[in-house]
Parts: structure tokens; C-alpha cells; sequence
């Protein structure tokens, strides 16, 4: 038989051929391209055919001890490019099959030195990826092991000649990976000082998620838990978190106590609780010392740049904290329906006048700056022209980060500017870049960069991202930014079809099916999507679904209306414009396009 270069036999499978030393997979005698980490993770699967390898064994085997924050989603771009690479379908498997939640298994039948081997079971008459072939295969091995299992489970029962203790041991401490911050109680009996909570929580989870070692939930993911009865081991598994810390604000006159508790998830364990009481000036300090005890606690390690970043809190102005606070809170409030909600526009007014105040008291304040640079991106498009705000996201970010180097959300928000305003495009991915290396847990830095690779349409790269703001933010949606509008921007619509279907995006439905020419379920879907917001700007994308599937009146009765509209409040020319190139009118295409393009619409 032929050996590989190195001496050892390929493992061959289908049409496949995978070299066991370099990791090179060929076809037909042609090399298939795999990037050196998805090579490995094929190859570990294929070395153990039939078997279930879950997240963590695949993690030790194909990482190693390295440092690798991202490793969720890396592991997710890993594996569909292995799919890619074999022409394989994550719903009908032929050769990596997923266990929800479990990990992955490679089910095709392996020729190793001239012996073909199923992948469950070398006796196996039926398809490794059968169900029943798989139900026959579990039988013969159960019924095999039971004796063993039988007389095994006698020994530990009664503990012959101390065998149980032997074999389990002392339980290990829990390896904490993982945690959310739930809203901490507001127990000052005033609910008007919710904004004050809140506003604990949010940046206890800000510091928290400096430690790249842990995967902190984001704050809007974790406020759908307020008031909740829902007991912790049931949110940590809604979370997918390993800890939860939960807690306590309480506020009297100039001084402010914490209570917080770090709870073991799946035993409801309590693993350590403290209390802490600091003056308002010093409250940053006081966060901070809270996010170091968990990272002990917890047995994190902390690397140089995190230890210097939770010890230089400085002092703070109280009534500029105070109007931060709730500057805050205001942005926050319509989150997640986001900029669909009616109210939300004169929320972020508001939330500008309150970081325009601690301003106006602390004009050093470099959160406020951050903060104040979000709110204008936030009206940006939507709500406002860009041209009009977006050179005031602008200057905000670049003031705080002179102030301070070290905000992860100032750089992101530089970065959204740079990207969706400048069109800088080398200067948006270092911002992004910056922005991650200081908090590896900042959703908007992880949505920010996805937004980038969509820009050099490197889709898989994109989705990577994507994926991770999930993970931190698994009940947030991202209507603007999420994966079915990216996968349709990126012309995959089948695919879009399919996250649009998952994520409820009858928008990004509408005008998939209507691309693929399936035109009554494009028109069905546009029909929802009109019943379920009144934004005029979303109205364009629908109303250019109607034209694609045919119905062309329904799209020029929308768009006068939205014309219309757009004489007293800024639409996006960009939609518009793709509404009129549906229904073939290209001089007003081209004249809308023109009004985006000075507006710089992004």
C-alpha cells in the first residue's frame, strides 16, 4: 500500500485522502486547501472514527496550553471549514456529524492500510451515519459492558477494599471558565435609583470582562433576568455559564455598599461572598475590587496589562458619575428591541444631555467621552444623517482615548467611525483590534469587526465574530448587524434564509426568497415584516423585496409614502435608492445613491 512522505499510510474516506503527519488533505491526487488549525482538528476527528470528541478534549488536543481567548468560535470556524473542504452538510452529515452540546463525531467509514473500517464499529453491515445502524451498534456495546458495569457499580456501591475512594477520589474544585453578572438588587427602597443598580452591574461586568482568561455574558443578555424566579442553575444553563454572581446596591447620602456572591452554576454552590462600602468618589476602586477578588476566587491568572488595568481606577466626581450613570441607563433602556422602539430617539437625546452634563463638571471624565461617542453613532443612519453626527462620534472617541489609551469601548466606537464614516478602512480594523485586546468580552468590538470582514466580503471571518457576540450576548438580538443580514449582504441567501428563519428576520427573509425568485414566500414574508415595524428606513429594504417578487404596485405605494417622509426627517438614500432600481426607475436610483453618498451613509 502507499505510504505519505513521512512513512505513515493516509487515512483514506470517501473521496478523501488526509495525510497523518503534515495534515494535508488531497482529492483525487489534488491538494484541498485547510488552514493548519482546521487540518488538525480533521485529523484528530479522523484519528478517532466512531467516537465522540467534545469541545474541551478537541480544545487540549489541537491547542494545547496556548492562549487562545476566542477559542468558541475559533473551533466553529475550524469545523465549517473542514465542511467546506469536504463538501459536507451539518444536517445531513457524511463525515463530521455534531452532538448538540456534546461535540463532534467522524462517521464516515476509514480505509487504513487497505482495511476498511465503519466508523462505529469495525462488524457494523449498516451506514456509520444510519440511525439504526448507530441504535445496533449501542446495543451490541451496552449489552457487552453490562456484566462489567454491574459488577464495577457493586464494588464502588459498598466500597470493597476502598475502591470507590480509590477510584473517585475527593471531588475537584470547580474549573470556572465562564460566569454572567446578574442586575444587582437596588436595596435603597427608592425604585428611581434603578439607573444606580443598573449601572453597578454594568460596569462590575465592564471589569469582569477584562480578564481574557473568562467569558463574561454582556450586560443586556443578563438584565432579561431582573425580577426573575427563575432559579440560577436554570439561568447559568440559559447562559451556558459555569458561575453567576449575583448581589446587592445600596446607596445612603455620599456612600455606597456592594453585597456580590459567586455561585457555582450547576450546584447552586455558594463559593465565596463579600461586602465592600466606599464613599461615591472612590466607587470605580471599590468595582474594581470586587472584579480581582472573583478573578482569585476563580483561580484566574491575570496577565501583567489586566492586573494594571483593575488597579488604576481613579477617583471620580460624584454628580459627574451620577449624570454618567444615567446617561447610561437612558441608552440602555430600549435594549434589545434597540431602534425600532417608539421612545428610543428621545432616549439617546436625553442620554447625550446627561453625558454632556458629567462633562460639563469633570471635562477630564474619559467615560463619558466613550459614552457620549456611542450615543451619537447610535443616532446615526437611523435616526439622524451621519454627516451630522457622526463628526461628533468622532471627536468624543478621540478625546477619551487621549485621556485614556486603555478603554476598550472608546476604541470600538473610534473604530465604527473610521469604518461606517471615514471608510478608513486599515485604521478601522486596528481600532477594533485595540479594542479586543483590552476587553475580549466587548460584544460591540466583536460586532464592529464582523461589520469590517463583511467589507472584504471574507464571510467566514465575519461569522466568527458573530458567533463569539452570541456567546456573550445569547439573548441580544442584532437586527442590523446579525448573521442573516450579513450572509445576505454577502449574496449567500440560501443561507441567510436559513439564520433569518432561526433569528425571526422577516426582512432578511423577504429579500433572500425574493433573490432565489421564490416570490409567494418572499411576499408572505414582506407581509410580516410590515406588520411588525413602522420604521421607514426598514420599510425600504421590504418595500424592495415587493418589487423583486413582482409586486411592483405595493413597492411604489411604499416608497411615495417613505419619500414623502423623508422631506421631514433623514431616510437613508441608500434604501431608497434600491427600491427605485427594482421598480427600473436608474435616474432616481442614481439620484438617491448620490444623496447617500454625500450624506455618507455607511
Amino acid at each position: 500500500m502507499a505510504t505519505t512522505p513521512s512513512g505513515n499510510p493516509p487515512l483514506r474516506f470517501g473521496a478523501f485522502e488526509l495525510d497523518p503527519a503534515t495534515g494535508e488533505l488531497r482529492k483525487a491526487g489534488h491538494t484541498v486547501r485547510l488552514r493548519p488549525q482546521a487540518a488538525k482538528v480533521l485529523l484528530v476527528l479522523a484519528s478517532r472514527p466512531g467516537q465522540l470528541l467534545t469541545r474541551d478534549e478537541l480544545r487540549e488536543k489541537v491547542w494545547g496550553n496556548e492562549t487562545f481567548v476566542d477559542f468558541d468560535h475559533g473551533l466553529n470556524l475550524c469545523i465549517r471549514e473542514v465542511r467546506a473542504a469536504l463538501d459536507d452538510d451539518a444536517e445531513t452529515p457524511r463525515y463530521v456529524e455534531t452532538l448538540p452540546k456534546r461535540g463532534y463525531r467522524f462517521i464516515a467509514p476509514l480505509d487504513v492500510a487497505g482495511t476498511r473500517t465503519g466508523a462505529l464499529t469495525a462488524s457494523s453491515t449498516s451506514l456509520p451515519h444510519s440511525p439504526a445502524g448507530r441504535r445496533r451498534a449501542t446495543l451490541r456495546l451496552v449489552l457487552g459492558a453490562g456484566g462489567i458495569v454491574v459488577a464495577l457499580s457493586l464494588l464502588v456501591a459498598f466500597n470493597v477494599s476502598g475502591v470507590r475512594d480509590r477510584l473517585l477520589g475527593k471531588p475537584p474544585s470547580p474549573r470556572i471558565q465562564s460566569l454572567a453578572v446578574l442586575p444587582l438588587k437596588n436595596l435603597s427602597g427608592d425604585p428611581e435609583q434603578d439607573y444606580f443598580a443598573d449601572g453597578m452591574t454594568e460596569q462590575l461586568t465592564t471589569n469582569l470582562g477584562q480578564i481574557s482568561a473568562l467569558r463574561v455574558i454582556s450586560r443586556t443578555s443578563a438584565m432579561h433576568y431582573k425580577g426573575t424566579n427563575k432559579t440560577l442553575p436554570e439561568i447559568a444553563r440559559e447562559l451556558h455559564v459555569d458561575a453567576i454572581v449575583e448581589g446587592s446596591v445600596e446607596r445612603s447620602g455620599n456612600h455606597v455598599r456592594i453585597t456580590a456572591q459567586l455561585i457555582e452554576a450547576p450546584t447552586d454552590r455558594h463559593l465565596w461572598a463579600r461586602s465592600y462600602q466606599r464613599d461615591l468618589g472612590d466607587v470605580l476602586n471599590l468595582q474594581d475590587e470586587v472584579a480581582q477578588a472573583i478573578a482569585n476566587e476563580v483561580k484566574i491568572k491575570l496577565t501583567p496589562q489586566e492586573q494594571i488595568q483593575l488597579a488604576k481606577a481613579r477617583p471620580v466626581n460624584p454628580q459627574a458619575h451620577e449624570a454618567n450613570l444615567r446617561g447610561n441607563y437612558e441608552l440602555r433602556k430600549h435594549m434589545p428591541a434597540g431602534l425600532y422602539t417608539p421612545g428610543h430617539g428621545e432616549s439617546i437625546e436625553k442620554a447625550i444631555n446627561y453625558f454632556q452634563q458629567a462633562l460639563s463638571i469633570d471635562p477630564n471624565d474619559s467615560l463619558a467621552y466613550a459614552a457620549l461617542a456611542d450615543a451619537y453613532y447610535e443616532q446615526s443612519t437611523f435616526l439622524r444623517a451621519p454627516l451630522e453626527v457622526m463628526p461628533r462620534a468622532k471627536a468624543a472617541a478621540a478625546r477619551a482615548i487621549e485621556l485614556d489609551d486603555t478603554l476598550a469601548e472608546a476604541h470600538a466606537a473610534l473604530g465604527y467611525v473610521k469604518l461606517t464614516f471615514d471608510w478608513d478602512w486599515s485604521s478601522a480594523e486596528r481600532e477594533f483590534r485595540r479594542a479586543l485586546e483590552l476587553n475580549p468580552n466587548l460584544p460591540r468590538a466583536h460586532a464592529g469587526y464582523a461589520h469590517y470582514f463583511l467589507v472584504f466580503r471574507r464571510v467566514d471571518e465575519a461569522l466568527g465574530q458573530l458567533d463569539y457576540v452570541q456567546k456573550l450576548d445569547p439573548l441580544f438580538p442584532q437586527p442590523h448587524m446579525g448573521s442573516p443580514w450579513l450572509l445576505f449582504n454577502a449574496r449567500q441567501y440560501q443561507r441567510a434564509i436559513d439564520a433569518a428563519k432561526v433569528d425571526g428576520d422577516e426582512r432578511v427573509l423577504a429579500l433572500s426568497l425574493a433573490e432565489l425568485g421564490r416570490r409567494n414566500e418572499a411576499i408572505a414574508a414582506a407581509d410580516r415584516a410590515v406588520r411588525a415595524t413602522q420604521n421607514p428606513i426598514i420599510l425600504a429594504e421590504v418595500a424592495s423585496g415587493y418589487a423583486m417578487a413582482g409586486k411592483k404596485d405595493t413597492a411604489r405605494a411604499m416608497l411615495r409614502s417613505i419619500v414623502a417622509q423623508a422631506r421631514d426627517r433623514y431616510i437613508c438614500g441608500f434604501n431608497v435608492a434600491c427600491v427605485y432600481a427594482q421598480l427600473g426607475d436608474k435616474e432616481q436610483a442614481f439620484s438617491w445613491l448620490q444623496k447617500a453618498y454625500l450624506a455618507r451613509s455607511d
